[in-house]
């Protein structure tokens, strides 16, 4: 085998950006990602396994029967005192035993954007909003609406609305300039908001107060945070609720009740079905992708030999052995003549020549790190010279 030094013109590694968009619908409690409907199976109504409006992070137990075990993971406790992360020491220490105790999980893993609604310094869901306040002030040399202060004490009149995006759906940031909220009333555009300037402000771009800043978007964290309060549309109880609708007061939207259906929404004392308003979230990601180009030479006159039993001509004839026990002998073998020929009945031409089935990259203490196989092995005669690329995801 032979081994060859990789320069520093041989080895590259890039960045690839991708800007994938995602469009969230929300219309009475239901949310349709990209405008894709839940595909029902033989065994569940979301072949996926998670609820409507998710994704599976790794799409396991697909259509699954529940009479079978679910794919999970599992870690059987040994010395390496290995865990899975939402376990604490306490429950590895005292609840399994060494030696064969197995620790399992669960599956599926799903994700999708959330809500939290704060009218109160005092509610529970106020600690979200006060973890934000480093991150708001960082952002306040792009625009002075990211000032805390500004909306540090919510209250009923003048609520806040968190719209959390987990990562999974954006990579690294939002893509600034791309977030578009838009609320409609019987399908009809009542108001959107925009970043036009792409500093984080989120302004009305259509609807009764055009212009005015209703919120914040913090693109590297993922979250937008609605402040506006302003009533763009009045929007009347339908019937079939709990209630009677003609006795409830019609409903003032505003910025600040945007995505009524969203997970974790305790806003509204309304039955979704009773609403007629539908929510539509979009934006655009950053998700960076690093990856190591690596270049492999295969010279001219090198490489032409090989260790293969197979590369030599079969004799029929045993190895030499001599009496001496620490001597060994074994009789000239030709090397096998492989190369092509026009006709059967004539043998061509000798050269060696190979074939390059596998690259092996080793580090500078020749320990192997990675393997690259060839899907058809490439013919090597000393003629020939080739350049392999090999492109390896971080």
């Amino acid at each position: 085998m032979s081994y060859y030094e990789l320069k520093d013109n041989d080895v590259f590694i890039n960045t690839i950006e991708a800007n994938p968009t995602y469009k969230f619908y929300i219309q009475s409690g239901s949310v349709y990602i990209n405008d894709q409907q839940a595909i029902s199976g033989t065994y569940s109504d979301n072949i996926l396994g998670v609820p409507e409006g998710f994704i599976s992070l790794y799409e396991y137990n697909v259509n699954r029967n529940p009479a079978h075990t679910p794919i999970h993971p599992f870690i059987t406790k040994g010395g390496q005192k290995q865990k899975f992360k939402t376990m604490t020491d306490t429950e590895f220490n005292t609840q399994f035993g060494y030696g064969g105790d197995v620790i399992t999980g669960s599956y599926n893993m799903s994700a999708s954007i959330s809500k939290m609604y704060i009218t109160s310094s005092t509610e529970p869901d106020y600690r979200f909003l006060r973890s934000l306040k480093s991150s708001c002030n960082h952002y306040m040399f792009y625009s002075q609406a990211f000032d805390f202060s500004n909306f540090e004490t919510p209250t009923v009149s003048n609520p806040v609305t968190i719209l959390d995006v987990p990562s999974i759906f954006y990579g690294n940031s939002l893509k600034k300039g791309e977030v578009v909220l838009s609320t409609y009333v019987s399908g009809t555009l009542a108001a959107r908001l925009t970043d036009p300037k792409k500093n984080g402000e989120l302004v009305q771009t259509y609807g009764p107060t055009t212009g005015s800043t209703e919120g914040i978007v913090l693109y590297d964290e993922g979250i937008i945070i609605l402040t506006g309060s302003t009533s763009f549309a009045q929007l009347a109880l339908e019937p079939g609720g709990t209630a009677d609708a003609a006795s409830q007061p019609p409903i003032s939207l505003s910025w600040n009740t945007f995505g009524f259906g969203l997970a974790s929404v305790d806003d509204l004392s309304y039955d979704a079905g009773w609403l007629s308003a539908s929510y539509d979230l979009e934006f655009d990601s950053i998700s960076k992708l690093q990856n190591m180009t690596i270049l492999a030479k295969a010279p001219y006159g090198e490489l032409n030999h090989s260790n293969n039993p197979t590369y030599l001509k079969y004799t029929g004839k045993e190895p030499v052995t001599t009496t001496n026990p620490h001597q060994f002998i074994e009789s000239n073998r030709e090397i096998k003549n492989v190369v092509p020929a026009a006709q059967t009945d004539e043998e061509p031409p000798f050269q060696k020549e190979t074939y390059i089935s596998k690259i092996c990259i080793y580090d500078k203490n020749k320990r192997l790190v990675g393997i690259c196989k060839l899907a058809t092995p490439i013919r090597k005669t000393e003629v020939n010279e080739y350049l392999f690329k090999m492109k390896l995801d971080l």
